[in-house]
């Protein structure tokens, strides 16, 4: 009996070896494959191509409606439109992952326009060129009457927030205009802000790397 019960334990287990090899030879051309076709890292930084800063910036304030938020209007715009015009790798970074730079982050801190632009700015430049580009964009941004851009709901009234802050720079506007927050004219304007900050930072791009 112990021999016979033995016997049948030594085929039970044969039969699962030999069914693995089986299974092992079958799968291996296959996870070979799968290991050639996974593409190799990108090398930092990605490679800039030039931009047309009119395109960026009506494709930004479209996308403060259609994608959804300041800081992916700003991603959509510079980084989508690489990832149309150029392809890999910028079409490997989702666009949805800088939903949470609305409202100043939830804060009302750092705009969410300048966050999807210095994401933008950090892919393609080295950090000393990107340091010094972003302090460039942010001194630009601290200065300006915001919106300069106003494709649809005009408004005489543009104010400088003298800081790259979402309340600092928003509030001002709405008690100039008398506005809240759910107000289309308030949309606009941030839809506005959001074209300019990705028009400026593809200009700052394209004379960087003189193209």
């Amino acid at each position: 009996m112990n021999n016979l019960q033995t016997r049948r334990d030594f085929l039970k287990t044969s039969g699962k070896v030999f069914a693995g090899v089986a299974l092992a030879t079958t799968l291996s051309p296959v996870m070979n494959v799968l290991a050639e076709a996974k593409p190799e890292a990108p090398e930092y930084p990605f490679p800039y191509a030039k931009l047309d800063p009119d395109a960026v910036e009506a494709r930004a304030y479209k996308a403060f409606y259609d994608v959804g938020g300041c800081c992916r209007a700003v991603a959509d715009g510079i980084i989508g439109q690489l990832a149309d015009n150029v392809g890999y790798p910028f079409n490997q970074i989702p666009i949805g992952m800088f939903a949470n730079g609305a409202g100043g982050y939830g804060a009302g801190t750092l705009c969410g326009s300048l966050g999807g632009a210095v994401a933008a700015i950090g892919l393609v430049c080295t950090p000393e060129d990107s340091a010094k580009l972003t302090r460039e964009l942010f001194s630009w941004y601290k200065e300006t009457p915001f919106p300069l851009y106003q494709p649809e709901i005009k408004t005489d009234k543009t104010t400088v927030s003298g800081s790259v802050n979402c309340e600092e720079s928003v509030l001002p506007f709405m008690q100039a205009t008398g506005l809240s927050m759910g107000d289309d004219g308030r949309k606009a304007r941030c839809a506005g802000v959001s074209a300019d900050v990705a028009k400026k930072t593809v200009e700052l791009l394209n004379a960087h790397f003189s193209v």
